[in-house]
């Protein structure tokens, strides 16, 4: 009898050692992004969350927290650098003051089509500013996915012509190419944080703004403005980063399983949301009382813009090898 309870007890406490050991390995991260629920980079961020819970038999769980709970986008972005929040969804230009050429990923006219910016950024472009900023920063960026391009949003008659926009209140972030492309299009720069849009386009704070069609659905823009110009001057992208305190203390096979997930997610929302929506948010947002025109001229708007680029060289060192490369291909 005291055999047969040996064995018992044995088996109990291997058990318990794995148990112990199955907890020790699950992980928890908290996520935090700026736009609302439901839309796109909601949506990215709970299709990256439901990934990592496939790939990791549940083991790894992402706690998605939307419109800026944890923080505006550069606070969350900062938040994550220091730690503090495990991981973010973060547009491309922010953190060009740390690592300076991500500014290149702003930059009016270089991405011709989403074919171009989606190879360039899985090609040796991308990994660069993958690279760049693992040395720079105490981030980890995990992979991207892409937004699409920006054009013009009005909250009154359209702006059709450069001559038109003279003197006009821009939103604008608080980042020099977007201060600056305003400034070479002759109007007024206004930065406003992006959880605060809407209101400033409401209470006439600023005129307008540059943003990409869908974002326009997706934070009830069409409800404080009139008008949408088709310029197509920049290519929205994003970055799924994570606090390099929390990568490093995965497993090989775990920080492989989050890039892997990070890099499908980014695919996904290319081919299955994102490029598909920028064309059907055009007719969606005419069936909401929004007119959506052409530039009368866009090489007027190309030739406005054309001096950024030099300045970008000029302004943010290792920028000219990235613009280089989105030239060449």
């Amino acid at each position: 009898m005291s055999f047969i309870k040996s064995i018992y007890t044995a088996g109990a406490v291997a058990v318990a050692l794995l148990a112990t050991t199955a907890l020790a390995q699950a992980e928890t991260f908290r996520l935090a992004h700026h736009h609302p629920v439901g839309s796109a980079t909601d949506q990215a961020a709970n299709k990256l969350a439901e990934l990592v819970s496939e790939k990791s038999d549940g083991r790894i769980t992402i706690q998605v927290f939307p419109g800026a709970q944890l923080g505006q986008e550069r606070e969350a972005f900062d938040l994550v650098n220091q730690g503090a929040v495990d991981m973010s969804l973060t547009s491309t230009p922010i953190p060009e003051n740390i690592y300076p050429p991500m500014a290149v990923t702003g930059a009016p006219y270089l991405f011709r089509d989403w074919d171009h910016a989606i190879a360039m950024y899985n090609g040796e472009f991308g990994q660069g500013l993958i690279n760049g900023m693992r040395e720079t920063t105490d981030v980890e960026v995990l992979g991207f996915f892409h937004i699409g391009f920006r054009d013009l949003l009005f909250a009154k008659e359209g702006k059709t012509t450069l001559a038109d926009l003279a003197g006009l209140k821009m939103r604008s972030p608080e980042n020099f190419v977007w201060i600056r492309m305003f400034e070479l299009l002759g109007t007024q720069p206004t930065p406003v944080t992006w959880g605060e849009v809407y209101s400033a386009m409401q209470m006439g704070v600023a005129d307008g703004l540059d943003t990409p069609a869908i974002a326009v659905i997706d934070n009830k823009f069409f409800e404080v403005t009139k008008t949408l110009v088709k310029t197509g001057h920049m290519f929205g992208s994003m970055m799924i980063t994570m606090a390099d305190g929390k990568f490093q203390a995965l497993s090989a096979e775990d920080q492989a399983l989050m890039t892997e997930a990070a890099r499908e997610m980014g695919a996904f929302m290319d081919n299955e949301v994102a490029r598909p929506a920028e064309e059907a948010a055009y007719a969606q947002l005419e069936e909401l009382g929004i007119e959506v025109l052409e530039v009368d001229n866009i090489q007027e708007f190309r030739d406005a813009m054309a001096p950024l680029l030099d300045e970008i060289s000029d302004r943010y060192p290792g920028s000219a090898e990235y613009i280089e490369m989105l030239r060449a291909e």
